[in-house]
């Protein structure tokens, strides 16, 4: 590995850490306006909708979220190099970055429907929102959003896979990641536990990566 390499490498590492912190701070402002929970009272859908100070933080929240996601692509990018590197070019290689797109894309679906209530409120004074739209739009976000976990479950699962036949991981980190793809694959019974092992996961993935960044080229 060149100079040049590991640091391509450790950049991309830190661009996944980075995506974790980004999405979460995305989530966080977007779950303020967002109604993914139908069976809430109406009083609190209503306040969700319509408070400004949750339009404006759904209006930034989608941004980051956006931003958070290119930083995941940017990430998977430096995965796929690296188990490419590790697996001399193994095709499954080149599912990672398709399916780091196919769970930011989901995501940025999801959450965008979910808050769209009240981003719609907050462009337009002409707009009254009705409560069970927002429930609507709401649950089909959460449906969209969770079903991009799928991108996720395949990203561990590959890497997983590859790793362990390069002896890159121990047997433990390796059942590990095919638990957390599993919660992946059935996160619309898991609650937020899929999303949460994920996060962890990449900042595990992060660590590997500057670790062979680091052993490929010490003086980087």
């Amino acid at each position: 590995m060149t100079i040049d390499d590991a640091r391509v490498l450790q950049r991309a590492a830190w661009a996944g850490v980075a995506s974790v912190v980004t999405l979460a701070v995305g989530l966080a402002l977007c779950s303020l306006a967002g109604v993914d929970a139908p069976g809430d009272l109406d009083a609190d859908i209503a306040d969700r909708i319509s408070d400004d100070g949750h339009q404006i933080a759904a209006g930034v929240g989608l941004p980051v979220i956006a931003m958070g996601v290119a930083l995941l692509v940017w990430f998977a990018t430096g995965l796929q190099w690296l188990l490419g590197r590790l697996s001399g070019n193994d095709p499954l290689t080149h599912a990672i970055v398709p399916a780091a797109a196919l769970f930011g894309g989901l995501l940025i679906t999801g959450t965008s429907l979910d808050v769209s209530s009240a981003i719609t409120g907050l462009a337009s004074d002409a707009f009254t929102p009705t409560l069970d739209t927002a429930r609507v739009l709401g649950t089909a976000g959460l449906i969209i959003g969770l079903t991009g976990l799928t991108g996720g479950a395949v990203m561990v699962a590959v890497t997983a896979r590859i790793a362990r036949a390069a002896r890159a991981l121990p047997t433990w980190a390796t059942w590990a990641s095919y638990l957390v793809a599993a919660l992946c694959l059935t996160s619309f019974w898991n609650g937020g536990a899929a999303s949460v092992a994920f996060g962890i996961w990449i900042v595990g993935a992060v660590v590997v990566m500057r670790r062979h960044a680091l052993d490929g080229h010490p003086s980087s």
